[in-house]
């Protein structure tokens, strides 16, 4: 009798603690004249203005900040250039 008391005591007394994610978003104004890619730009500025020895790496890094899909290539012009390029491979 005491040891169920004691299992249902301790299970009403458990409480787990999840560590949230912290991520920083990052949402560019979209724009059709553009044609760099942003995407490779912003993560390029930020490995160098944030270098792995920067204090602020921790947070602000390519793990921890994302950009928007909005900006972001397309899917499926990703996967269509990626066939692309194996079906023109010439063979040895």
């Amino acid at each position: 009798m005491r040891t169920k008391e004691k299992k249902q005591q301790m299970r009403e007394t458990k409480t787990t603690n999840r560590r949230k994610r912290r991520i920083t978003s990052f949402n560019p104004p979209y724009s059709k004249n553009v044609s760099s890619n942003i995407e490779k730009n912003f993560f390029d500025l930020l490995n160098s203005y944030f270098p792995p020895n920067h204090e602020l790496h921790k947070i602000i890094n390519e793990n921890t900040v994302k950009l928007s899909y909005s900006c972001a290539t397309n899917i499926k012009q990703i996967i269509s250039s990626h066939n692309k390029r194996i079906i023109n491979e010439t063979p040895n």
